[in-house]
């Protein structure tokens, strides 16, 4: 773990998670844009799902959208949640490299 404070939002495990795949040789810039790019394809879909449900059948337009709009709402709260901490590791990997660059 690292010494410095992570806000409160950040899971720690995830953070050291991250750490640890930066430290084996992972790429997190690539990681990151992969997770981007699978947001806006589930956000996408739920979205599609969601407007051929109202208008190709003759579902009911209130569960459809209050169904749907949960599902964008959850799907994306833990999204983010993820993202903060791929982000925080990101920041830590990027400022230990720099405190090594500095100490040699």
């Amino acid at each position: 773990m690292s010494q410095t404070q992570r806000p409160w939002y950040v899971h720690d495990v995830l953070v050291d998670d991250y750490c640890e795949i930066a430290r084996s040789g992972g790429d997190l810039r690539m990681l990151k844009t992969l997770k981007i790019l699978r947001t806006i394809l589930v956000n996408a879909g739920i979205i599609g799902i969601a407007l051929t449900a109202l208008f190709l059948t003759n579902a009911d337009a209130t569960i459809i959208t209050v169904l749907s709009i949960a599902t964008l709402g959850l799907y994306n709260g833990i999204d983010a949640a993820d993202y903060a901490a791929l982000a925080t590791a990101f920041a830590e990997v990027r400022s230990q490299q720099t405190t090594n660059r500095d100490d040699n």
